[in-house]
């Protein structure tokens, strides 16, 4: 399998996605189903004859137990639909009961996605849950940005919302029910590291990374996010291989691992890289994140200098002409991956297709994408590292 026809690149990219999402299935942080997903990455790189490692680092994780409960309790009496924040704490086994009140916003990714917020008080006012808003639809399973502060929470829909913003307008007070349960465990996970291409000039040693998370967050298979991304490393890896380029600079292609939990596999790359003395090594950062479904190129870059060179990198590939989706090259968002490059002031790219409605869900099943999608933006990564220096 070390040499694929052309021809059959799009069946290759298919069957990347298809066996991490349906054969490997959900990837969430420090799950078998997480690990068997780097295995495999690892066993699909390697049996293209590239040169192959895992970086193996223990994390602390969090473990769901049970399913979350939310429910009015007054003035009137419903159960709600809601969903995990992750990282939360825990309330006892029996639940909590307390008066619902706006608090805020949670900023998941300031900006980007924002999120309403309850505190659920206690006859004192102390707080004793939240409940957050998916402010883009039903609830699903969001990380919670403020984990080293444990308050048991989970996730409502932007349509309760709604319903509690109209109830509290009209004078109402809110008593509601809560429970939810998690444990924080000890885990390990690995990035998986390859090395496709080696620069012929090696006067001075330098390294683009072309890189996408592995992981899934709760109850989704990930082909969309982010089975797409990993098939398209998997194929900037196999041309790479060829032996074909002259880039001044190798090319590491990464599987960074538990991204969806905070970037947990790129922090520990970049830290250990810091340790290293090595992190200056790095010219660039591109990222594949979701690339195979919405109705517009988000591209998340900087700074200035390389943003153009994105640009120009999409308008090659023929982006600007489609009728189909629009293309937004934005500034940097503390969003992905590469934000934790962004923050050492590296150039980082993150190429994303905003959004498929059923991110983050069950739904996010392979026949959904489309591939067309995941081809424009592995060329525009071509295109763009012929513009690095």
């Amino acid at each position: 399998m070390s040499k694929i026809n052309m021809t059959n690149v799009r069946e290759e990219i298919k069957e990347t996605i298809r066996v991490l999402s349906e054969e490997v299935g959900q990837r969430f942080a420090g799950t078998e189903g997480e690990w068997n997903g780097t295995e495999y990455i690892l066993q699909r790189l390697s049996d293209l004859g590239i040169e192959t490692e895992r970086q193996v680092y223990p994390f602390m994780g969090w473990e769901p137990k049970g399913t979350p409960q939310l429910k009015f309790l007054s003035p009137i009496s419903r159960e709600l639909k809601t969903a995990y924040l992750l990282f939360s704490g825990s309330t006892s086994s029996e639940g909590i009961k307390g008066k619902l009140t706006y608090h805020g916003i949670k900023g998941l990714i300031p900006g980007v996605y924002d999120m309403p917020c309850y505190n659920v008080l206690s006859e004192e006012g102390d707080i004793l849950a939240q409940v957050v808003v998916n402010s883009g639809g039903d609830p699903i399973a969001l990380l919670n940005p403020r984990a080293k502060f444990p308050i048991p929470a989970v996730v409502m829909s932007y349509e309760d919302h709604l319903h509690v913003q109209e109830l509290l307008n009209e004078g109402h007070e809110i008593e509601v029910f809560v429970k939810v349960e998690g444990n924080i465990k000890e885990c390990k996970s690995a990035n998986i590291i390859s090395h496709p291409y080696k620069a012929k000039n090696t006067a001075r040693k330098r390294k683009v990374i072309v890189c996408a998370h592995s992981d899934t967050t709760l109850n989704t298979p990930g082909a969309y996010d982010n089975g797409s991304g990993i098939a398209g490393i998997v194929e900037v890896a196999r041309r790479l291989s060829s032996g074909s380029f002259d880039f001044p600079f190798d090319v590491d292609v990464i599987a960074f691992s538990n991204e969806e939990v905070g970037f947990i596999g790129a922090d520990y790359y970049v830290n250990d890289l810091k340790e290293k003395g090595t992190l200056d090594e790095v010219a660039a950062v591109i990222n594949l994140d979701q690339i195979s479904a919405g109705d517009k190129i988000w591209s998340w870059v900087g700074p200035e200098d390389f943003r153009q060179k994105v640009i120009e990198s999409f308008r090659e590939a023929g982006a600007y002409d489609s009728k189909d989706f629009e293309v937004d090259v934005d500034t940097p968002k503390a969003g992905a991956d590469e934000w934790m490059f962004h923050l050492e002031g590296i150039p980082t790219a993150l190429l994303m297709f905003w959004r498929l409605p059923d991110y983050h869900r069950p739904t996010d099943t392979m026949e959904k994408i489309e591939y067309d999608k995941v081809e424009l933006i592995i060329e525009t990564v071509f295109n763009l590292l012929k513009k690095i220096e």
